[in-house]
């Protein structure tokens, strides 16, 4: 694999996960890394029900650190029993767990071991207090990827460390967060990621980003005062993203109209650049509408437009 798009399992998120199935001919290329936040979720079944039918990688985490399952090894548990039985025999998965100063290395060490887990990945976010823990579930033979946080240097140092236990995946978080969507108007472009072009020459066997939502994970929910819609697109060789800002910006009133602000901004945009991916044709089926999908669909299809964006690079 290539690249691995790390996704929050919000509901939109894992709805842009579904669509993404109709265009992934190749199977070769992307396989998502899903840290799932919501308990009970059926979303999240049905998510992997259309990965598995598709025959698509992924990554799911056992121990999320966000969300509703956040560092509670019970929860953990309960995540585990609902999602297994749902992976069922598949065996083009990962069973994931993130690593950072706080998580239960014991915890991991009995999952992986009472459920027979293998192939499993690691996601490094940082270094526990117990740095040999690492190598000692190395050792179990199971750990079959890593992916390693580029914002710790000590995590970065451990690549060549870890070279021969299998893949060494590069995770950055590329999208450049404001505190207020308003903000996003200046400036309104900006470079994303040359990831795609290096991460070989860097010596890793891929690169993962949090796409165009970022790192900074909140539940949503509040009306936005200004609506901003985030697309990727590419310039050359090189990945930039661009802001779509609405202009009525003073209340949180009207917020249909303020994503028709933001689209008659974003389809000349696309138009002039002849960008056909899916999410990009579906934000031209809703500026032609009139109809108004709800902002956790307008990020799903900037996601989805991402990924495709990364997949189609691929694939040329």
């Amino acid at each position: 694999m290539k690249y691995y798009p790390y996704l929050r399992g919000k509901q939109f998120e894992l709805i842009a996960l579904r669509e993404m199935c109709s265009f992934m001919d190749n199977k070769d290329i992307i396989s998502p890394i899903i840290e799932p936040v919501k308990k009970g979720n059926t979303t999240l079944t049905k998510t992997i029900d259309c990965l598995k039918e598709h025959g698509i990688c992924f990554n799911l985490i056992l121990n999320p650190q966000d969300g509703d399952h956040r560092r509670n090894d019970d929860a953990f548990d309960a995540l585990v029993n609902f999602v297994l039985p749902a992976i069922g025999d598949y065996a083009n998965y990962h069973p994931s767990f993130i690593i950072d100063e706080s998580v239960n290395i014991d915890w991991i060490f009995n999952t992986i071991a009472d459920r027979r887990l293998r192939s499993v990945t690691l996601v490094i976010n940082q270094l526990p207090k117990d740095d040999a823990a690492i190598d000692r579930l190395l050792e179990t033979g199971k750990i079959s990827q890593l992916v390693l946080s580029q914002t710790d240097s000590s995590v970065r140092r451990l690549s060549r460390r870890f070279r021969l236990i299998g893949d060494i995946i590069m995770l950055e978080d590329k999208f450049n967060t404001k505190s207020k969507n308003a903000d996003y108007a200046n400036p309104d472009d900006e470079p994303f990621s040359e990831d795609h072009l290096f991460f070989v020459e860097e010596g890793y066997s891929g690169f993962s980003d949090y796409l165009t939502v970022g790192n900074v994970y909140n539940e949503g929910g509040f009306l936005p005062y200004a609506v901003a819609i985030h697309l990727t697109y590419f310039e050359g060789d090189n990945i930039r993203v661009h802001h779509f800002v609405s202009d009525s910006n003073d209340d949180n009133e009207d917020v249909p109209g303020k994503v028709a602000e933001a689209l008659r901004k974003l389809i000349p945009f696309i138009n002039a650049r002849e960008i056909d991916t899916l999410g990009c044709n579906q934000f031209r089926h809703i500026q032609s509408t009139g109809a108004y999908p709800g902002l956790g669909s307008i990020k799903k299809l900037s996601i989805l437009n991402h990924i495709e964006l990364v997949y189609d690079y691929f694939t040329r």
